[in-house]
């Protein structure tokens, strides 16, 4: 238990940091760094995948690291995009951001922090 509550801890550090650079990056409409932070964040949901194959446990952290990743691919491909793909891709993310907000609220009790609001990314978004 104490294990896990640590490894959720570890993991809520990396995708809190993450959340505030998807955040910079929506703002400057910055499609390459979204890229590479998803790419990041799978290391965190590759790791979660082994863990669940031997019969471990995912945790709420690592699902907020899926939605996040989630946003930072759909915006990432929605900046370069133009007419109706930029559209779904836009909602695409936004849609994942609000995932993103449940699944780091679950995240910080699971962790033992004290809660935030985690709507930067969905502004953000909105202010595409």
């Amino acid at each position: 238990m104490a294990q896990d509550k640590g490894q959720a801890s570890a993991v809520h550090r990396q995708v809190s940091a993450a959340e505030a650079q998807v955040t910079k990056a929506i703002s400057a409409k910055d499609s390459k760094s979204l890229s590479r932070i998803g790419s990041e964040l799978g290391r965190i949901i590759e790791a979660a995948l082994a863990r669940r194959e031997t019969g471990g446990e995912v945790s709420s952290c690592d699902m907020a690291a899926h939605s996040l990743a989630f946003v930072a691919v759909s915006a990432a491909d929605g900046l370069i995009s133009k007419g109706e793909a930029r559209k779904l891709l836009l909602a695409d993310a936004s849609t994942a951001a609000s995932d993103f907000q449940k699944d780091m609220q679950t995240c910080e009790k699971q962790a033992g922090k004290s809660s935030g609001s985690h709507t930067s990314i969905g502004k953000a978004l909105r202010a595409l």
